[in-house]
């Protein structure tokens, strides 16, 4: 009996201090009056509104970056000289030269004018040992042309005007071609008072120096 009472006992003060343990712990939570809030001026929160809204709109309205199309090159030319290799692409924009030495590129060069190529052909005129590239190109029925050596980079030389008994009677239909390692011009002349006869055919011969300027080496004049 007395045992009982003392279990009893025991067991009124364990649940006597167990609910005190939960009103302590309860007591300890902050409370929302506890809490501390910090009011933004009406102000301020209207920008915060404003910025945000302006943002999105923006996302949403903004224009798609744009997208380059690939320029499609095409090859049309490529040959080798000694360890160089000449290469000529035309794209939309126009022609581009590459010339190559082993892997490395030498040079490049990209004009609207080189659109207007019909031939192409490797060379060293002037045998000092730097390749060049003569290109051909037809402009308003008239036949031009430009030549690049490459020797630090690519050095451009052209052909020089007809000038003085050269040039009398100049009728047109000019051919080029390279022969015995001189660029060679003929072209039609018509009513040439100092020639032995007044139409023919008139060959001139030119030679490229080092310096790259071309020199007359002759003229013939054929019926």
């Amino acid at each position: 009996m007395k045992k009982s009472k003392i279990f009893i006992l025991i067991l009124v003060l364990f649940v006597a201090i167990l609910a005190g343990a939960v009103y302590w712990f309860e007591s300890q939570e902050a409370t929302p009056e506890d809490n501390e809030y910090i009011a933004l001026p009406d102000s301020l929160i209207q920008r915060i509104k404003e910025k945000d809204s302006t943002e999105k709109a923006n996302f949403l309205n903004a224009t798609p970056p744009l997208i380059q199309p690939d320029k499609k090159e095409e090859l049309f030319f490529e040959q080798k000289k000694d360890a160089y290799n000449f290469q000529l692409y035309r794209d939309s924009v126009g022609v581009k030269l590459v010339v190559m030495f082993g892997a490395n590129i030498v040079g490049k060069v990209q004009s609207q004018t080189l659109q207007n190529v019909v031939k192409a052909e490797t060379s060293d005129l002037n045998s000092d040992g730097y390749p060049e590239i003569l290109l051909y190109l037809r402009n308003s029925k008239k036949l031009d042309f430009v030549g690049f050596e490459a020797q630090n980079g690519l050095r451009k030389f052209n052909l020089p005007n007809l000038m003085g008994r050269q040039s009398f009677g100049y009728a047109g239909q000019d051919t080029l071609f390279v022969e015995n390692n001189n660029l060679v011009r003929r072209f039609q002349f018509r009513n040439d008072q100092f020639a032995p006869f007044p139409s023919g055919t008139r060959t001139c011969e030119y030679a490229l120096g080092h310096n790259l300027k071309f020199s007359m080496v002759r003229t013939l004049d054929t019926e």
